[in-house]
């Protein structure tokens, strides 16, 4: 028994090394947004799935005919390996500095996916690159989607799951009246994440569908099919969870959700699981009866072409360990020698008005802790003397590499848009001098039935020159400039003021430009 692991050491760990690594840095780049965004909470069990589906492919293809022989020709294969291993690099590089943009992510995906079928079609030909391509593919199902596609579709499912909820109070004769993602009942307003859109499903449904399609070694035609049913089956339950938990609002009041918030979305997700699991079982009973009684093949790979095999596999991982080393080495070289020109800022806190008669603190949710993780935070509203409402919400962050991902993650665009309020114009960016800070305050115009909204948001980073802001944070800017200035995670404070009663920007400029004077604290 103890020479199997040494024949294990000898001939595969210089294949399993730098392989083992790639998928460490992808699992752990993407754990952030697992443990800190509902929506791809179930990315926490996928590579536990793909460990299954290998094992389960192993046993399968151990029982079928094949041909271990060695693949005839790798030069295509080849520069697709090299392409993929030299864009690692820039990969890695941006990583380093905005390990939060979801392209990064899928290009860190890629990499290693690829790398690792071309190390099995290497090892096993292309029968075990055949059997092993999807089950290893199968992890992209837990790379969250880039906001371009993400968003839009998102906010497009929500509203029709908002306006469907509402037809089905209606139909109970409760009314309900839709604003975007929120639903107005008698009790208050609902959001439709609040009521659980289950939007999230979309993405679960399609993990699980495609689990089960090759899990039951499913052909493409089934596997199609699970899919719209699945999204579909999603969809239904969870209308039916929102209407629940928005009729339970309107009789018992918005608060009563939380009782039942958990409870109702836990039997969601079984019922969808278990119909699914349902549906997969009855096209497995119609498959032929030949897929169920595979012939074994013998193991036509001769010594000589298992030897030339193995050393082509150690000959890679050989290269790639020295490659991904020198990656490494350039990346923590290139951040250390820029971060060294970092100058130490002003850093400054929130001092909200609690002297004003008609300031009230503003209740901080558990919800708001669990998608924020922030380290600080303050809600707060009151009137001025001119007889305007301000609403002001403040979150820090310490340094570490969750400040850059949770502080970008909510703007007014997405979350006000998504309440039913129309954006008027374009962002703009204003600078805004307090002391020695200069505050990046991005504005937003938003049209609502009693008037405008005056919007201004901060987000601020810690060590970042004033001239590094633009009014719209691009991912393409914040990339370069991450790379050039170094990791953005030094500390991060998002400020953001609501001013209602100013429908001139101007005025309402003016007001922040002074009020900024009272409510920002120079620390240093």
């Amino acid at each position: 028994m103890a020479v199997l692991p040494k024949i294990f050491v000898r001939k595969w760990v210089l294949l399993v090394l730098p392989l083992g690594y790639l998928w460490f840095r992808l699992v752990d780049n993407l754990r952030l947004e697992w443990s800190s965004n509902p929506q791809y909470s179930y990315g926490l069990v996928v590579p536990v799935l793909v460990a299954g589906l290998l094992l389960r492919r192993w046993h399968h293809a151990r029982q079928i005919s094949r041909d271990d022989s060695a693949a005839g020709k790798f030069l295509l294969p080849a520069l697709l390996c090299g392409a993929l291993a030299f864009f690692y690099l820039p990969t890695r590089l941006v990583e380093e500095a905005t390990p939060e943009w979801r392209p990064i992510q899928w290009l860190l995906g890629f990499e290693t996916i690829g790398l690792t079928l071309y190390a099995i079609y290497l090892a096993g030909g292309k029968f075990w690159l055949r059997q092993l391509a999807f089950p290893i593919a199968f992890f992209l199902v837990a790379i969250p989607w880039p906001t371009l596609f993400e968003a839009p579709i998102i906010q497009g499912l929500s509203r029709m799951n908002a306006g469907m909820v509402v037809n089905v109070l209606g139909f109970l004769d409760v009314p309900a009246i839709q604003h975007g993602n929120v639903i107005e009942v008698s009790t208050g307003l609902v959001g439709i994440n609040d009521a659980c859109s289950g939007i999230r499903s979309f993405q679960s449904s399609l993990m699980i569908s495609l689990f089960l399609g090759e899990f039951y070694l499913f052909n493409w035609r089934r596997r199609v099919f699970l899919i719209p049913f699945g999204f579909a089956l999603a969809m239904l339950l969870n209308i039916f969870r929102a209407s629940l938990l928005t009729w339970i609002a309107a009789k018992k009041g918005v608060s009563a959700i939380a009782e039942y918030h958990d409870e109702a979305g836990l039997t969601i997700l079984l019922v969808c699981t278990a119909l699914l699991w349902g549906a997969a079982w009855l096209l497995n009973l119609r498959k032929k009866s030949a897929a169920e009684n595979p012939v074994v093949g013998k193991n036509s790979r001769t010594a000589t072409a298992g030897e030339n095999i193995f050393r082509r596999a150690n000959r890679f991982g050989l290269i790639l360990i020295v490659w991904l080393v020198a990656v490494e080495c350039g990346v923590q070289l290139w951040y250390h020698v820029r971060e060294s020109h970092l100058q130490p800022a002003a850093s400054w806190t929130v001092s909200f008005p609690h002297d004003n008669p008609t300031y009230q603190d503003v209740a901080i949710t558990a919800d708001d802790h669990t998608l924020l993780q922030f380290d600080e935070g303050q809600k707060g509203r009151w009137r001025e003397a001119d007889g305007t409402d301000w609403q002001a919400f403040y979150f820090a962050w310490h340094p570490g590499r969750v400040a850059g991902y949770l502080a970008k993650r909510h703007t007014p665009d997405i979350c006000i848009t998504a309440a039913g309020l129309k954006q008027i114009g374009d962002t703009e960016l204003t600078l805004m001098t307090v002391g020695k800070v200069v505050l990046p305050m991005r504005h937003y115009v938003f049209e609502t039935s009693s008037g405008r909204l005056q919007v201004y948001q901060c987000h601020w980073e810690a060590g970042l020159p004033a001239d590094a802001y633009t009014a719209e944070e691009s991912a393409r800017f914040n990339l370069i400039r991450g790379v050039w200035a170094g990791r953005g995670n030094h500390g991060q404070k998002v400020l953001e003021i609501i001013l209602a009663g100013y429908d001139n920007a101007d005025q309402a400029k003016a007001a922040l430009e002074q009020r900024l004077n009272q409510l920002i604290k120079v620390e240093n």
